[in-house]
């Protein structure tokens, strides 16, 4: 994974100024874009949020307009899912006279979100173009398949539903394809920041003993590296001038 984000943030420079030009510098985009995508995100902070739940998929899609050159505004929305660390969240209880048996969570977190979009293209060829994004909002948390348990160490119970706000850089690679020009595909890299601590009695696994030996100083974030596309209209991606 490491070696996959060296390699996509090493890229970008380089496709940003290989093929810099005038003529590059004054192509602009379709000034209605209709961006959608979607990748399986990587738990990165807090220590515990990281233990505790990995990523199943997050997307989003959102509505755009080019206000001015290249620079674009939009209103979208965003949904992720995660789901409790099965290496962690297995463990067994031995009843008396009865054979151990185990009790497998399937604790879950869907997140919906509304964004605001404010970004950036660049062209580096004719059919090629970089964006640079950030989308902030606000996000529901919700916990699903939370298994019950009274022990002193979840108490007082952390609440299922939890809104904070977010943010979120965004960078992907695109590339035009069809001789409509009204279609885009793209490799994304984004990195989501929730303003919120992680609170492991929402879930109810601070009884864990490998849960609370971890650090919980950090906001809860994740990486995601996906797939996109983007419908354009109105006038042809890459026509010069405003």
């Amino acid at each position: 994974m490491k070696r996959l984000i060296l390699v996509f943030t090493l890229c970008f420079p380089f496709l940003f100024f290989s093929q810099s030009s005038e003529k590059l510098n004054e192509m602009r985009n379709a000034p209605f874009t209709i961006r959608g995508t979607i990748g399986i995100p990587r738990t990165i902070s807090s220590n515990m949020f990281r233990t505790c739940f990995n990523g199943v998929y997050a997307g989003n899609v959102s509505f755009n307009y080019r206000i001015f050159n290249n620079v674009i505004v939009g209103l979208g929305y965003d949904n992720s899912h995660f789901l409790n660390n099965k290496k962690v969240f297995t463990y067994y209880i031995p009843p008396s006279g009865q054979k151990e048996y185990g009790l497998s969570y399937n604790t879950r977190i869907m997140n919906h979100s509304g964004f605001l979009r404010i970004g950036g293209d660049k062209f580096f060829s004719n059919t090629g173009y970089m964006n640079y994004s950030v989308n902030s909002g606000l996000m529901a948390m919700n916990y699903f398949n939370v298994e019950a348990d009274s022990s002193v160490e979840n108490r007082p119970y952390g609440p299922k539903m939890i809104y904070s706000p977010y943010v979120q850089p965004e960078i992907s690679v695109n590339f035009i394809v069809g001789e409509e020009r009204t279609l885009s595909l793209s490799i994304m890299l984004a990195y989501t920041t929730v303003l919120t601590n992680f609170d492991p009695k929402s879930p109810r696994f601070n009884h864990f003993a490998e849960v609370k030996s971890k650090s919980n100083r950090h906001y809860m974030s994740w990486l995601n590296i996906g797939f996109g596309f983007n419908v354009l209209i109105g006038k042809k991606a890459a026509a010069s001038g405003a």
